[in-house]
């Protein structure tokens, strides 16, 4: 099954990313001249793939149905090129039943290598070493690890390959280097999936004890998955774990986000997905045709069903560009709910007085701006110019800061400090308390 996996992503992979992995061709063959009888004679070609191989064979009849019914129309009938034919039948078939792993191309190497076994052994050799080549030339998919503010990890990959000796490595490093981080964002909003066992060997790490993860079934039987902490490298990330999602997070990445979602062991921030549960193969039609056709359905053994066709819904609804804020926000707000000494909430309040302010990245209302001027021990000098409000600080060689209100009288002066002005009982303000990134707090008198 591990060889299967590894080879059926290995094919998907490279052909989404443009590599060729057929055999040296001779002179380019004269592209297939359409007719109306050739195009009857692929839609046959393609109803009868549909029948035997689509994972719902119901869905596959009402499919080639759609196709015979549009033929009669006549609605392909000025179709001369085949690619055209090919993306037009793609078009009404989704019309017919949307499913986002179905694709149709022109492909007539790509046919003759699914057909022909001649040097079978060699052309898989030589797709292997491609394969792995390009794999390691993208890291594996994986293309961020870094620690931030806050002590907050952040990880980011794109796909799960299907090279899983030699991408171990390279994700248990990226997992180690954020170990000791306080909460975790999982960047999944570019994963346009890849290989169910690498889904469960990277899930593997989140949890300490074996679990039932997924279930894919065929006409062949069903084949079930488990985490398993074995497979971890001896590392169990105990931190909250936020996962970011967008409208392409699919397929794989899908049946990571909805199995993390559906063990309670993730929080998923963003857009719902796009509902991609079957995995796939390519199939040659006819006349140079392949069909990529899912040809088994995912089933999650705690929700009984999977995300085809409705994506993974996300715990807190938000425009998938804005997702890494709002995980941010959603981590210390959480970091102050339920912090238990008065330190603790008080570094929470500050990362997230920080992130709202950044967010919003709004300055104080112009007319009362002049009431914060003046200087303070320490050669801190706040001014308004250009309707905005400013500090020069000379402790810090004289950098300037534009200030950003966090609320009332509190702003974000730099990346470590916090200001609050504070009145006398006249009414006008004469110190400011210095609120720290570690929640310590010191005051500053005004000077002039």
């Amino acid at each position: 099954m591990k060889n299967t996996w590894t080879g059926l992503f290995l094919l998907l992979f490279l052909l989404h990313a443009g590599v060729c992995l057929c055999r040296a061709q001779g002179p380019a063959e004269s592209q297939l001249q359409i007719t109306p009888a050739v195009t009857r004679l692929l839609i046959d070609s393609l109803g009868q793939v549909l029948k035997h191989h689509y994972v719902f064979p119901d869905t596959a009849a009402k499919m080639a149905a759609w196709l015979d019914k549009e033929y009669k129309k006549g609605a392909y009938a000025a179709i001369r090129d085949p690619r055209e034919l090919a993306n037009r039948l793609q078009e009404d078939l989704q019309k017919a039943h949307h499913d986002g792993h179905f694709r149709l191309s022109y492909a007539p190497a790509m046919a003759k290598d699914l057909t022909d076994t001649t040097g079978l052994a060699a052309r898989r050799r030589i797709g292997d070493s491609l394969g792995l080549a390009f794999a390691r030339q993208r890291n594996f998919a994986f293309t961020k690890a870094e620690i931030l503010p806050g002590n907050i990890g952040y990880v980011k990959f794109d796909g799960f390959v299907g090279f899983l000796k030699q991408a171990r490595p390279t994700f248990t490093a990226a997992f180690r280097f954020i170990a000791n981080t306080d909460a975790l964002i999982i960047d999944m909003r570019g994963n346009g999936g890849g290989s169910p066992p690498m889904v469960c060997e990277v899930a593997s790490y989140f949890f300490p004890d074996r679990r039932h993860w997924n279930d894919i079934i065929d006409p062949k039987g069903k084949k079930e998955f488990y985490t398993d902490p074995a497979d971890a490298d001896s590392l169990t990330l105990k931190m909250p774990v936020y996962i970011l999602t967008s409208r392409h997070t699919f397929s794989g990445g899908e049946d990571f986000c909805y199995g993390m979602k559906s063990l309670h062991r993730a929080v998923i921030i963003g857009d719902t997905t796009g509902g991609g549960a079957h995995p796939v193969g390519p199939v040659p039609v006819a006349l140079g045709f392949v069909a990529n056709i899912p040809f088994a359905r995912s089933l999650n053994p705690y929700t009984q069903t999977d995300w085809e066709g409705t994506g993974v819904y996300p715990d807190i609804p938000v425009n998938s560009a804005m997702a890494l804020d709002r995980a941010r926000r959603a981590i210390f707000t959480d970091w102050v709910q339920h912090a238990t000494t008065d330190e603790e909430k008080m570094k929470g309040q500050w990362q997230l007085d920080d992130v709202v302010a950044r967010q919003q990245q709004s300055p104080a209302a112009s007319s009362s701006l002049a009431t914060y001027s003046g200087t303070y021990e320490g050669g801190l000098a706040f001014y308004v110019k250009g309707g905005e409000l400013y500090c020069k600080n000379e402790e810090r060689g004289g950098d300037v800061f534009r200030l950003l209100r966090v609320s009332g009288d509190k702003f974000v002066l730099d990346e470590n400090v916090h200001v609050e002005f504070k009145k006398d009982d006249k009414g006008t303000f004469q110190q400011i308390a210095m609120l720290w990134s570690d929640g310590r707090v010191s005051t500053k008198r005004r000077v002039k």
